[in-house]
């Protein structure tokens, strides 16, 4: 990004804002975008889960890798979330907020690439997604083990 945001308490959608008028480092935006999480956004996550399902179910026809990486995300939150509140902050923070921003992303009709343009509008969720995953690699490998899951199927890159 060019300039520094001057926003003061920016908020998740005035960073998007910024980040599409700047110019975007996109690996830099799912950092910043972690950061600007808070409680409000977690609980709109929660809140809003039924819609980013009916997305989910809608990007399994299109694009079926990003519905199971969308799915999988989904569902690893869900479960640190259904966890006993003493053991709920054993999750990284970085790890929590960047997976919850790229949900609450994927759900935004706010996209630097509207989701609706012909053949590339989804390329902007995925490859935020793809970040997070890389990012995160080796616990959301860990919790596949543990869960009996694929990462293979999940994990990003280029499918085989």
């Amino acid at each position: 990004m060019t300039g520094p945001m001057t926003t003061p308490d920016p908020t998740p959608a005035s960073y998007l804002n910024y980040a599409a008028r700047q110019g975007i480092n996109l690996r830099q935006f799912v950092t910043q975008g972690g950061r600007l999480l808070g409680p409000k956004d977690h609980t709109q996550l929660t809140t809003g889960i039924s819609s980013l399902r009916e997305k989910i179910c809608v990007l399994r026809d299109t694009h079926p890798r990003l519905g199971r990486q969308l799915d999988f995300l989904l569902n690893f939150i869900a479960h640190d979330n259904a966890r006993p509140w003493e053991t709920v902050g054993t999750l990284p923070e970085a790890v929590r907020n960047e997976t919850v921003f790229a949900l609450l992303y994927t759900v935004k009709d706010l996209d630097l690439i509207p989701d609706d343009t012909p053949g590339i509008g989804f390329l902007d969720d995925a490859a935020v997604i793809e970040i997070v995953l890389t990012r995160h690699a080796a616990i959301f490998e860990q919790y596949c083990a543990t869960h009996d899951l694929d990462w293979v199927e999940l994990r990003p890159g280029l499918p085989s």
